[in-house]
C-alpha cells in the first residue's frame, strides 16, 4: 500500500505533537503530586539509626507537600527485598525506598539479584553520607589506633573484630582497613550490626567496624573507644575522634551514605520535585542539627550526582570483591 507525502506529512506532525505533549503533561503529573499518601519502603528491621533518617525524610515531605508518608520495613536479603519490591512498583511517585550504598552498591556483587538496582531504580537524592569506624571493648590493651596495629601486629589473629555480615559494606570496609594497616585478625560476622554490638559491649569481642551514627551513644558515654572515623573530615557528632590520617593511616578515607529513590520509569518532573523538598528540608538549621547529632552527614545532592556516586561505588565494590574472591549467595 503506497503512502502519500500528504498523509506521511499529517503523520509526522501528529507523532510530534505527542511527543510535544509529554513534557507537559509531566509537568501537570508534578504539579498534582501527590493527592494520596506516599510510601517508603524501609530496608531493614525497625528500630536502627538509618529508621530514625527514614522518618525525619518521611516527616520533611509529608510537611512539604501535605500528604501522610509512610515508613514501612521490609527487612530480607541485607536490604535486597524490598528494593526488588519498589522496582516492581508502579513508577507514578507514591512508592519510594531508603536506598544505600550497600543495597546499591555491594548487595549485586553478594547477592544473586532479580534485578539491577542503578539501572532499575531512579535515584532522588543522596541524603546523608556516614562515616564508618573502628571502636574497641573499653577494655582492650591499647588506647589509640597505633597501639591497636601494634598490638594485631604483635598478635596475629588473636584480635576478635566483629563485623555486621559477610558482605556488607561494613565487611569490606574492614578487609580495606586490614590490608591498609598491615594486619591480620579473627574476623567475627553477625546477622546484624546490634547483636555484634552486644556482645562488643559485653566484652565477647575485642573489637568492631560500624557505622559511626550507631556508635555515637556508646563512645559519648565511655562504653567503647573509637580510634578513628574513615572520612576525610572529623564526624560532628564525634569531634574527640580522629580521621584515620589524624589518628596515623594515611590515605584511608571510605564512606557509606543513605539516599532515597524511586521506580525507574517514575517522571523527572516528580522526581525533580521530591528533590527539591527534601534538599530544602535537610538545610533547616534544626532538621541540619538533628542529623548531625545522630551522627550524620548531611548531603541533598542533585538526581543526576546522586546516580553518579552509585555506579562509581558498584565499580568500585566490585573491583574489591574480585579482589577478596567473595562468592556470591
Amino acid at each position: 500500500m503506497k503512502i502519500s507525502r500528504r498523509h506521511a506529512a499529517s503523520a509526522a506532525i501528529a507523532a510530534l505533537g505527542l511527543l510535544s505533549l509529554a513534557p507537559r503533561a509531566q509537568a501537570n503529573d508534578a504539579a498534582s503530586y501527590p493527592t494520596k499518601p506516599i510510601t517508603i519502603v524501609y530496608p531493614y528491621a525497625s528500630g536502627g539509626a538509618s529508621d530514625t533518617l527514614a522518618r525525619q525524610v518521611a516527616d520533611v515531605i509529608s510537611k512539604s507537600l501535605g500528604q501522610p508518608v509512610i515508613v514501612d520495613p521490609k527487612p530480607g536479603a541485607g536490604g535486597s527485598t524490598a528494593l526488588e519490591m519498589v522496582t516492581r512498583a508502579p513508577a507514578d511517585g507514591y512508592t519510594l525506598v531508603l536506598s544505600a550504598s550497600g543495597t546499591m552498591a555491594v548487595n549485586p556483587h553478594i547477592y544473586n539479584l532479580k534485578y539491577k538496582p542503578v539501572e532499575d531504580l531512579a535515584p532522588i537524592t543522596i541524603l546523608a553520607e556516614i562515616p564508618f569506624t573502628v571502636v574497641i571493648n573499653s577494655s582492650f590493651p591499647a588506647q589509640n589506633l597505633k597501639e591497636f596495629i601494634a598490638y594485631a601486629k604483635a598478635n596475629p589473629g588473636k584480635v576478635s573484630f566483629a563485623n555486621a555480615g559477610i558482605g556488607t559494606q561494613a565487611h569490606l570496609t574492614q578487609v580495606m582497613f586490614m590490608k591498609a594497616a598491615g594486619i591480620t585478625a579473627n574476623i567475627v560476622p553477625y546477622k546484624g550490626g546490634v547483636p555484634a554490638s552486644t556482645d562488643l559491649l559485653g566484652g565477647h569481642v575485642d573489637a568492631m567496624i560500624d557505622n559511626a551514627a550507631a556508635q555515637v551513644a556508646n563512645v559519648q558515654a565511655g562504653k567503647v573507644r573509637a580510634l578513628f572515623v574513615t572520612t576525610q573530615e572529623r564526624s560532628a557528632s564525634l569531634p574527640r575522634v580522629p580521621t584515620a590520617d589524624e589518628a596515623g593511616l594515611p590515605g584511608f578515607v571510605t564512606s557509606g551514605w543513605f539516599g532515597l529513590a524511586a521506580p525507574r520509569g517514575t517522571s523527572q518532573a516528580i522526581i525533580d520535585k521530591l528533590n527539591a523538598v527534601i534538599v530544602k528540608g535537610m538545610s533547616q538549621p534544626e532538621m541540619r542539627r538533628k542529623m548531625i547529632e545522630a551522627g550524620w552527614m548531611p548531603l541533598g545532592d542533585s538526581p543526576s550526582d546522586a546516580t553518579t556516586r552509585a555506579r562509581g561505588d558498584l565499580a568500585r565494590f566490585g573491583a574489591l570483591v574480585q579482589q577478596i574472591e567473595l562468592k556470591k549467595e
